[in-house]
């Protein structure tokens, strides 16, 4: 890398630091950002894979931050995002050097390197990751770092040792595991330009500097007892370790073996009209034109090693987020954009010298003015985005969590959410905070095993513990299989599973459900109404989301009216969720038409499945009407 480039890339990245600190979060968060916010100035273990190298840099940058290690955690991804936006500078300036080189430019790269990299500081996702505490601007600092390092050694035969690509390399394997899929790129970049770099006495020399940052694995296994997060003590009888400290448990958390289940986990074809569409949001077509423009570039210059480089990576990389059905997949493509933004910057330069071209050489100067057309993109992006990316106001965790401390809730009481994220700023507050120590929250997958599957679960295992179990949030639809009572502004506790109707009939439905009664209120005359109780008893559980239905019908078998269908258990506990001996309380409210004469009326009630719109068995008799 040359080092007129340095001083550009230190401005470029102070000035995206001071942007992104100002739209920065000013404290709490939820989610992983809320479990970093802990995790950083406490030194203690996050989830897999660790981030070791992330957790030992933020200890240090928290020690500025005592009085808000929340704020501070957000500003540390605040700092790497500018750094990976200078280190972007010095990527994008060195690969425009070699394009613009072949074309016979004498100046021009560290203009267009700054247009591009005004682009990629502006781009929505990275943005968002740069206003909370999390792992990618580091991870982006890091991919930006080792490309340009290669084309930098790459170019630089004599000057430029191979050690500083290799430590690079090995330090980002310390945070991120996807930097594997450009050790590839890396090598035949290296094989096509510096061949001895391959021979055994070069590998030999240079390997330690890769391997040797890996020890840094080792702060795992060494912080996980000082992180008391990690060890729940449910009951006296009942210790919920959520870190398995054994060799082999450690390998897993590293290798983040827990997520294999997410590889391969929708289709294909879903994957890549999801990435289509990303790239579109990114970029729009003009942008898409401009990188395909930069990667024409490469090919009619004959740049191979930029080409083999950033192409590899970008290849191993998609193929990666294609098949990885995570939830938070957009924010892996943070590299892909970044290199995407370099083939944009290519581009930029070839248009430049395609109307150079079509006049004279003398004309090149005023025709650089043209790609600052391009910069319409990051402004149009602050535009679409701004009440995303802008995070500076953001306080709904602290809010939510202050009203929930503030209701009057059991000491030991265990709160429990669907959704983890919502649990993380709970022990920021007691670890950091020393609110509540005596609580614990809970949710659905909190461990590996069948007792935490899923809410119902949760609530299940919560329960056996005999200790004082609330919801934190309302969740309609959970009052079909437990009994739940309000406890303060959006706290409920949970009193227990429903109960079984003191008279049951066991009657069959389907081999999923048996009905075991029915209860009602109301007026039974003509344009009352009736409010309809329907009790079932699971018996295995069901495979699809069902939902009910109660229709009344005339002695002719003609329905004449029906409530509204629903499904029971709502959105948190649907019928998949359902377990054998679980009691279901199906509530309709059935109006009776101002019209009905007098005669005998059947109550008819079941399930179906709304995907498809099938009924799961004929329709039930569960009771009957005699309207006078």
């Amino acid at each position: 890398m040359r080092s007129k480039n340095f001083l550009p890339a230190l401005l470029f990245g102070l000035a995206a630091f001071v942007v992104y600190a100002m739209t920065a979060a000013p404290g709490l968060l939820y989610g992983d950002a809320g479990e970093f916010q802990f995790t950083l100035p406490l030194a203690g273990l996050s989830h897999p894979t660790g981030y070791p190298l992330f957790h030992i840099l933020g200890w240090g940058w928290e020690r500025a931050f005592r009085s808000n290690p929340a704020w501070g955690a957000n500003l540390f991804s605040a700092w790497w995002g500018g750094v990976a936006v200078g280190a972007f500078y010095l990527f994008s300036a060195e690969a425009l050097e070699r394009l613009i080189a072949r074309m016979k430019w004498r100046r021009g790269a560290g203009w267009l390197a700054g247009i591009a990299t005004v682009i990629f500081a502006a781009n929505p996702t990275f943005w968002s990751q740069a206003t909370q505490a999390e792992v990618y601007t580091l991870h982006a600092a890091f991919i930006a770092l080792i490309l340009g390092a290669t084309l930098a050694a790459a170019r630089e035969r004599d000057a430029w040792p191979l050690w500083p690509v290799a430590l690079l390399l090995g330090l980002s394997l310390t945070h991120h595991l996807t930097t594997i899929f450009l050790i590839p790129g890396v090598v035949i970049t290296l094989a096509l330009a510096r061949p001895e770099a391959l021979r055994p006495q070069s590998v030999l020399r240079n390997l330690p500097w890769l391997l040797a940052p890996l020890l840094l694995y080792g702060y795992i296994p060494l912080r996980a007892s000082a992180s008391p997060w990690l060890t729940l003590q449910l009951s006296p009888e009942h210790t919920l370790h959520l870190f398995d400290n054994s060799v082999a448990g450690v390998l897993r958390f590293i290798l983040g073996v827990g997520f294999a289940g997410e590889i391969g986990s929708a289709p294909l074809t879903t994957h890549l009209a999801a990435a289509g569409q990303l790239f579109l949001t990114h970029f729009t077509w003009a942008g898409l034109a401009l990188i395909l423009l930069g990667l024409a570039a490469l090919l009619i210059e004959g740049e191979w090693l930029t080409l083999a480089l950033s192409g590899v990576s970008f290849i191993l990389l998609l193929l990666f987020n294609l098949f990885y059905g995570i939830g938070d997949i957009a924010v892996y493509y943070i590299p892909l954009y970044l290199i995407a933004t370099l083939w944009l910057g290519l581009g930029l330069a070839y248009i430049v010298e395609a109307f150079t071209r079509m006049t004279s050489p003398g004309w090149r100067l005023y025709w650089m003015a043209v790609p600052l057309l391009a910069l319409a993109l990051p402004f149009f992006h602050f535009r679409q985005y701004h009440a995303q990316i802008d995070r500076s106001h953001d306080r709904a965790a602290r809010q939510q969590w202050e009203t929930i401390l503030a209701q009057p809730l059991a000491d030991d009481a265990l709160l429990v959410s669907n959704d983890r994220d919502e649990m993380a700023p709970l022990i920021y507050l007691q670890q950091i905070d020393d609110r509540a120590p005596g609580m614990l929250g809970l949710f659905p997958l909190i461990a590996p095993t069948p007792d935490w599957a899923d809410l119902n679960m949760t609530l299940k295992s919560a329960l056996a513990t005999q200790r004082p179990v609330y919801i934190i949030k309302p969740m309609p639809g959970i009052e079909a299989l437990y009994r739940v009572q309000p406890a303060g502004v959006g706290v409920f506790r949970v009193m227990g599973p429903q109960p079984a109707p003191a008279h049951s009939y066991e009657a069959p439905y389907t081999d999923d459900l048996r009905w075991l009664g029915i209860d009602w209120s109301g007026r039974a005359q003509p344009g009352g109404t009736l409010d309809v109780t329907i009790f079932w008893r699971d018996v295995q559980r069901p495979s699809a989301a069902w939902h009910s239905f109660l229709h009344l019908y005339d002695a002719a078998g003609e329905k004449v009216a029906q409530a509204q269908d629903h499904r029971p258990g709502g959105d948190y506990l649907p019928s998949t969720l359902w377990r054998p001996g679980d009691v279901i309380v199906d509530g309709f409210q059935l109006n009776l038409p101002a019209d009905l004469p007098p005669g005998e009326y059947r109550l008819m009630a079941g399930f179906y499945d709304a995907a498809t719109g099938q009924r799961v068995a004929d329709p039930l008799l569960v009771g009957a009407l005699i309207i006078h």
